[in-house]
């Protein structure tokens, strides 16, 4: 920056710079446009045919699509059936004149070498609604920050990766699930989260972590088990999903079995559609589709301690939203239960537009404002003090402040 001496500071950015040339990106966008139309004429033409083929998948029978499921082999991406016709639409089932709905989510701040100090915090928010008593919502808001050696670095001496300090929060909000649920009353209870119940990120981290990530995956199956004992109908809520399992299975179905090998399962007649185009054309508005079992190793690891997971697909309204569930087979394999968490769920998305409720609330309870990350440092800056040590942003993240805030500097 040497040849800034002598200059204005306040003229180092002229205010009529942007960051983002709009009129640069104006034909790319014009290619999206084009590209849409082209996707939307594509499952115009495809749906209809889709709907027919799970209707002859259906009429197969599950003995039959088992078969092709097993002769897919054990890394085919796929759904396969469960003990529900996969072409069935279920209709809302009646609500509980009183039942509990928990809902937990997290926030976090990760480590930034810029900060004042090295650090990085989760916040986890929940809330417990008891629907049918006029009883006030139970709130509750859990916040950990993160600043010992053991905490910060990996065994390699590494900072610690971003999927690291996501599953420590995603853990974490399953544990709050099920300290929630476990003071709810003998009323039906559903627990939500706003994510899949698979924990994802446990594939996605360093292999070098192995330690962490299994006593990280213990602690979450730990307190699945809790929510199991306690009978609790416990869901993973995704909002515009885009996998496309069942369209995989679908697929596989439509091939003879001599068909079934690894070459052809790779070719995907269906590119660029997903479940949600396939269900957002069968489902009305309350309805559910049929369970599906989802094929994973993962899946399967979960399935040997008990918590295999399964997933439909449900129609919140208004409209033809689409939203994928995912519940542990335990669930799905009480009828009740399943009935409960059906209705339940679409009692929740009643008031916030086809989310739950209770997961909006969660979030506020989560998220951390700017603000009071700020304030955070002020106090963290302070013990630092107080402590002896030197703090404050590096002048980096200063200056990236003052771009941030718009601020304007001249030469």
């Amino acid at each position: 920056m040497g040849f800034l001496i002598g200059y204005n500071a306040e003229r180092l950015f002229d205010e009529k710079i942007m960051s983002l040339n709009l009129s640069r990106i104006l034909p790319q966008l014009s290619r999206l446009g084009k590209s849409l139309s082209e996707r939307q004429r594509m499952r115009n033409e495809s749906v209809p045919k889709l709907k027919n083929l799970l209707q002859q998948a259906s009429a197969m029978g599950v003995e039959a699509l088992q078969m092709k499921v097993s002769a897919a082999g054990d890394r085919w991406p796929g759904a396969a059936p469960t003990d529900e016709a996969v072409d069935a639409v279920f209709p809302a089932p009646a609500l509980p004149a009183a039942f509990v709905v928990v809902g937990a989510d997290g926030s976090q701040i990760y480590p930034d070498r810029h900060a004042p100090a090295f650090y990085y915090l989760i916040n986890i928010g929940s809330i417990q609604v008891t629907h049918g008593s006029g009883a006030t919502p139970v709130t509750s808001q859990e916040a950990s920050l993160y600043f010992a050696q053991e905490d910060l670095y990996d065994r390699q001496g590494r900072p610690l990766q971003p999927v690291m300090i996501n599953l420590r929060r995603d853990v974490a909000e399953m544990q709050a699930l099920a300290s929630a649920a476990s003071k709810t009353s003998d009323l039906p209870t559903l627990a939500l989260l706003d994510n899949s119940l698979l924990l994802w990120m446990t594939l996605e981290a360093d292999t070098g972590a192995r330690r962490e990530i299994d006593q990280r995956l213990k602690e979450y199956l730990a307190a699945m088990d809790l929510l199991r004992k306690e009978n609790v109908a416990l869901a993973g809520f995704i909002d515009r999903p885009r996998n496309a399992n069942t369209l995989a299975l679908i697929h596989l179905a439509d091939l003879a079995l001599e068909q079934i090998h690894p070459d052809e399962l790779r070719v995907n007649p269906y590119l660029g559609l997903s479940d949600y185009d396939l269900f957002q054309a069968l489902l009305p508005v309350g309805s559910r589709s049929a369970r599906f079992l989802y094929k994973s190793p993962l899946n399967r690891d979960f399935a040997a301690v008990g918590h295999q997971v399964q997933y439909f697909y449900l129609n919140p309204g208004p409209g033809e939203r689409i939203v994928r569930v995912e519940i542990p087979a335990w669930v799905g394999e009480q009828p009740s239960l399943l009935d409960t968490l059906h209705a339940g769920l679409l009692h929740e998305c009643t008031t916030t537009g086809g989310f739950p409720f209770v997961l909006v609330r969660a979030h506020e309870l989560a998220v951390v404002s700017t603000r009071e990350r700020e304030l955070l440092e002020q106090q963290i800056a302070r013990v630092m003090l107080m402590a002896g040590e030197r703090s404050g942003p590096s002048q980096k993240s200063v200056t990236k402040t003052w771009t941030q805030g718009r601020r304007r500097h001249h030469l």
